[in-house]
Order: structure tokens, then sequence, then C-alpha cells
């Protein structure tokens, strides 16, 4: 496979969601960010940090990690898909640590499980893609291998010129060729 074309779409798409998510917001900011943000362990369990947010920003921090995944997938050989798993996080734990000093960003220990859950579907999406792709190669590989032993005898039949009943005609069938009539 050729991943080059892939590749230019991941950059690409890398660098759509790092201007969305670390450039300079077109608004301004007001959370309930905790000082130290996703480094700070009391983050992690304040209440503050998972009982606020719109579910419309929980699906959108999912959702526009999910091509993230898919891509890093696709990108990786199949025995290495995993790596797509870490790359997810890797990439939006980049992004929680950047956000950490601006002013105008919020660096929040939910952005960072609901990106890389994201992540993660997608690189699932792949991983079941290919075992579909790959269960119905082996399924018409077992639909082929079922059929050839009928192949096998149909084929030295055919080779000795006798034609199927159903394709005889009546007439010709019934007529006694004419040096055995005499």
């Amino acid at each position: 496979m050729n991943r080059r074309p892939l590749g230019l779409v991941a950059a690409a798409y890398a660098a759509v969601v790092l201007w969305a998510t670390i450039g300079p917001a077109p608004w301004s900011t007001s959370g309930n960010q905790v000082d130290g943000g996703i480094l700070n362990p009391s983050a992690w369990t304040a209440p503050v940090t998972w009982t606020t947010g719109y579910f419309s920003e929980i699906a959108l921090n999912v959702a526009i990690f999910v091509p993230v995944g898919v891509i890093a997938a696709l990108l990786l050989p199949r025995q290495r898909w995993p790596l797509a798993l870490l790359i997810g996080f890797g990439f939006t734990a980049f992004i929680e640590l950047v956000q950490l000093p601006e002013l105008d960003r919020i660096s929040d220990p939910r952005d960072l499980v609901t990106n890389t859950a994201g992540a993660v579907l997608g690189a699932l999406l792949v991983l079941v893609a290919r075992g579909v792709h790959r269960a119905g190669i082996v399924a018409a590989e077992l639909r082929e291998s079922a059929f050839a032993p009928i192949a096998a005898t149909a084929a030295p039949v055919e080779a000795l010129g006798v034609e199927l009943e159903s394709e005889l005609d009546t007439e010709s069938a019934l007529a006694v060729p004419a040096e055995q009539a005499a």
C-alpha cells in the first residue's frame, strides 16, 4: 500500500487539529482549569473536572480524534496497529501540555480522556474493518475450495465432449444414426 498520500492527509489533519486546539482562540475562555492542568493530580480527582461541560463538547472531543486513530492505524503495518493508540494518546497529551501556559486555553483531564477515546475508537474501527475484509477473503477462499471437487469431476466430462441432457435436442437424441439403422 502506498502510504505517501495518507501521510499527507495525516499532516494536513494534524495541522488543522493543532490550529483548532492551540492556535489563537477567537473567543474568550472562561473555564474551570485547575492550576497545572493535566499535570496536577488534584485536577484528575476534582469533581468540577468530571461534572462540568456540555455533551456536545464531549462528543466533539471524541469525534475530532477519531480520524487521528483511523489515519494512524492505516499508516502503520497491520501487526503494529496498537501503536495507533499510543499515537492518539501522545498527540492529545502534547496538545494539553501546550495549552498549560496559554491564557486562552484550558488543559483539562477530561479533554485528554475524551480525545484519547476518540483515537482509540478510530483505531478500533480500522481493526474491525480489516477483520471484516479478511473474513470476506477467507469466506471466498472457502467457497472456492468447497466447489473445487465438483469442478474437478465436471471437467473430465466436458473434456470428453459429453453434453448435458438439458442441452440436448430431444429429436436428435432419439434419432438413430444412419450407420446403425442399416
